[in-house]
């Protein structure tokens, strides 16, 4: 994409940036041309009086944005994933202002966040922590057979989707010792790639499957990876392995999930992300056996605000010297 020089006239954004982030934004683009709001009504605000806006920082934009920022050339998501503006008019228009994602920011919580629910499942905490809330000191048999660990070293990790999530966890996966595969949407087949030991295009999915102690699921929300892990999928897995997924909830056929979970098939999952959010009190998830749920929070850190204004301040400066920006979102694509 040929990009021109951009001036900035005003970046209006509605994250909540820490002060210090803020002051850093101000110095960037001038005390003058920042306008931070605190919740989507005051965004609206902000644009219905500043039509002069041309940069906006938000999570989701208006549906009439272009009507409300009639000169916006960049719209900088604070979100890692696009679909939930891709469908969007406005992004879909004529001249449509460039779309940025936040990928990359979330690598380093959200691969300490897989690798925590992995040491849950295999260091059998969920157990122990039972144990403790009834005050039980285990004895026998139980001691010694349902409470033995498992060991990442020498392990088989797949990551489904190799981006910037997918790679870092698989460089803590290499620290653990385990052996790494990915799959990656534009690997050939037979390619390499120096951050895995292995990589397979998406059409090879089932024989890495078939390979894998440990399923990380890292891929976009797209109509392609809708009910990528299906009954036919599951039905590959290595038995007794686990799924660990930080993707999006629609990228796992649920109710093929539960079965494979019921049946044995599979040892476990790690879910932070469900097709249905908030989870229904009634899910049959809550209940599943060997099944451990955080609320879509994987990617949250006391560190966001600070990652995500270095990535703004970079593609400030691209967007002004008319250099490529980063993570620019392929609206046909949906990511």
């Amino acid at each position: 994409m040929t990009l021109q020089p951009h001036d900035i006239n005003l970046l209006v954004t509605n994250f909540p940036f820490k002060s210090a982030d803020v002051e850093r934004l101000r110095a960037a683009v001038g005390v003058h041309a920042l306008l931070a709001t605190r919740s989507r009504q005051g965004l609206i605000e902000a644009l219905t009086q500043h039509p002069e806006t041309d940069v906006i920082c938000v999570y989701s934009a208006p549906d009439n944005l272009l009507k409300l920022a009639p000169h916006v050339g960049w719209v900088a998501l604070s979100s890692a994933g696009a679909e939930h503006v891709v469908e969007q008019s406005w992004a879909r228009a004529p001249h449509a202002p460039i779309i940025t994602t936040a990928n990359g920011v979330h690598a380093v919580p959200i691969s300490e966040h897989v690798f925590s629910g992995m040491l849950l499942w295999a260091r059998r905490w969920p157990e122990m922590l039972e144990l403790q809330r009834e005050h039980r000191w285990p004895e026998g048999s139980f001691y010694s057979n349902e409470l033995v660990g498992r060991e990442l070293d020498g392990a088989t990790l797949l990551i489904v989707g190799l981006g910037a999530i997918g790679r870092r966890v698989a460089t803590l996966g290499r620290a653990f010792g385990m052996r790494t595969l990915a799959t990656r949407r534009s690997a050939s087949s037979g390619a390499s790639d120096p951050d895995v030991d292995a990589l397979y295009p998406m059409e090879q999915l089932d024989e890495a499957l078939e390979q894998a102690n440990y399923i990380v699921l890292a891929v976009p929300s797209t109509p392609e990876t809708q009910g990528l892990i299906n009954a036919e999928r599951l039905a590959h897995a290595r038995p007794g392995a686990l799924l660990v997924n930080i993707a999006r909830g629609a990228v796992v056929d649920e109710p093929a999930l539960l079965a494979a979970l019921r049946e044995g098939r599979l040892g476990g999952a790690v879910l932070d992300v469900a097709a249905q959010e908030p989870l229904p009190p009634d899910s049959p998830l809550w209940t599943a056996p060997n099944v451990i749920i955080s609320p879509h929070m994987s990617g949250r850190s006391v560190r966001y605000s600070e990652r995500l204004t270095d990535l703004m301040l970079d593609n400030i400066a691209r967007y002004r010297d008319g250099r490529q920006l980063r993570n620019v979102v392929e609206v046909a694509r949906g990511y």
